[in-house]
């Protein structure tokens, strides 16, 4: 395994990355991270709602630049409410047996878009152990459905419209 924190570089801009489980996160770093994906809009509910989601994750990868927080991207083990409510809209089945994480809360503050980091922190989550069991993402950005999941070995399975109107694809990688 890959060993961290580790300097890593996206557009010739060095960041530094490091991986915690979402209940190692010191309170700063929970809000910081909640803070960042409530304002890329990845996830619905309030920042506190989310802040308590990313605690349970799995795996986080963060991206510092300078202090901030540049960017962030996890593996999480889904609700099952979320799973049954993929079937009923994608009519694909994610069973947990098969897909037991699912890649999200991918974010990047507005000062570091356009340099990749994305995908260069969903490729490094995904080169890791976990990264090889079957996972599962769903996305609205269509370079994450064309290019940057393909290029991880996802495969699109289907969409559905959301609340907003917004095209939601899921996408499947097996284990």
């Amino acid at each position: 395994m890959n060993a961290f924190p580790k300097t890593v570089r996206a557009a010739d801009v060095p960041y530094t990355v490091i991986l915690r489980s979402g209940a190692e996160l010191s309170d700063e770093e929970a809000a910081e991270v909640a803070e960042l994906i409530h304002s890329c809009g990845a996830v619905k509910g309030t920042v506190e709602q989310i802040e308590n989601r990313v605690r349970r994750a799995h795996l986080l990868i963060i991206a510092r630049w300078a202090k901030e927080i540049a960017g962030v991207a996890a593996l999480k083990s889904p609700e099952t409410t979320y799973r049954k409510r993929l079937r009923e809209n994608v009519g694909v089945d994610v069973p947990e047996n098969e897909y037991p994480t699912e890649l999200g809360y991918v974010a990047v503050s507005k000062a570091n878009r356009g340099r990749r980091l994305s995908s260069l922190l969903m490729k490094e989550l995904m080169s890791l152990p976990i990264g090889g069991d079957g996972v599962f993402a769903t996305t609205k950005r269509e370079g994450y459905r064309t290019a940057a999941l393909p290029d991880l070995g996802f495969k699109c399975r289907g969409s559905y419209l959301n609340d907003e109107g917004e095209t939601v694809y899921l996408l499947t990688k097996a284990g």
